[in-house]
């Protein structure tokens, strides 16, 4: 049992104390074991290491070196972004299908923690080591593979879609999009597809009626979601994706994304754009222009985007 510790999934604490965190807690699994069945460990603590690219509120976004992106929850997050950290991550009750719900127990910064750890000693014969079986050898460079090209293609896809970013901007905002969509359940070309038809990608883009950012968060929006500077790519993409998911909650009831029908769709666009009360007042899609065209460049965008004509 996962005892809770106060003081912990702060800061980063010292590598000593980490690695004692870490012996205590630790389920020693194959990324690959906890990755196929997350319901068989929820409960349990393992690691991740990688970099911190940003947080909203007590959610964090953290990318691994195999270019796969992960949001974890804390009650109190580490501020320091762009950081290596070794972090112990507790599988919550919600990841039934996939590793979605994730908790931050403790945190280090990597490079004190290898220096921490104990060196493996060198083996006494050949015969001491035994090779790694060839099919899961291929499986992990594939999925490696997978996961880097698929942020490479998000983040040359984000730098077509606004020029002006930098590869450092453009490689955060992707690996956002990546992130949040995975935790929230929705299709990164959907978000795509939104923040397109809002600014552009245009992270510093204001409109008229004083919507902010990528997504076009409305100050109260944002401010019900926990986002507290619109103006952060990584704040604003969070709090969009969550509003997205939010509306799709509202409009079909709860249903999984891949369950939802085209009306489905349409009526959560037009609850993003028009505010669920709008749709439930008008039983449907509301009779103003801009959120009807809105609605049909969100899809048409978005149907681009999937490659369906």
């Amino acid at each position: 049992m996962l005892v809770q510790l106060p003081g912990y999934a702060g800061e980063p604490v010292s590598a000593k104390e980490y690695l004692a965190l870490r012996k205590s807690m630790m389920t020693m699994l194959p990324m690959q074991e906890l990755k196929a069945n997350p319901a068989s460990y929820i409960g349990k603590v393992f690691e991740l290491r990688g970099q911190l690219m940003g947080h909203c509120g007590n959610t964090v976004i953290l990318s691994n070196a195999e270019g796969e992106s992960y949001t974890l929850t804390a009650d109190s997050p580490p501020s320091q972004i762009g950081a290596q950290l070794a972090c112990l991550v507790k599988i919550g009750d919600k990841s039934t299908c996939s590793l979605s719900d994730l908790q931050l127990v403790a945190s280090a910064f990597l490079i004190d923690v290898q220096r921490a750890e104990p060196k493996p000693k060198p083996a006494t014969s050949p015969a001491s080591t035994k090779p790694e079986p060839q099919n899961a050898s291929e499986n992990k460079t594939t999925t490696q593979i997978n996961s880097t090209e698929l942020v490479r293609i998000y983040t040359n896809a984000v730098k077509r879609f606004n020029s002006k970013l930098s590869s450092e901007q453009a490689d955060t905002i992707a690996r956002s999009i990546l992130g949040f969509s995975s935790h929230y359940k929705v299709d990164p070309r959907l978000v795509c597809a939104v923040i397109l038809a809002e600014s552009n990608f245009r992270v510093n883009a204001t409109s008229r009626a004083g919507a902010q950012g990528l997504g076009q968060l409305m100050p109260s929006t944002a401010a019900g979601l926990g986002v507290n500077n619109a103006y952060d790519p990584v704040q604003n993409i969070y709090g969009s994706v969550r509003y997205v998911r939010s509306m799709l909650d509202r409009t079909s009831g709860n249903k999984h994304f891949n369950e939802l029908t085209g009306n489905d769709l349409a009526l959560a666009l037009a609850a993003y754009n028009a505010g669920p009360g709008a749709v439930k007042k008008h039983g449907g899609i509301p009779p103003y222009k801009e959120t009807r065209n809105y609605v049909q460049r969100v899809t048409s965008i978005y149907k681009q985007l999937c490659g369906v004509k």
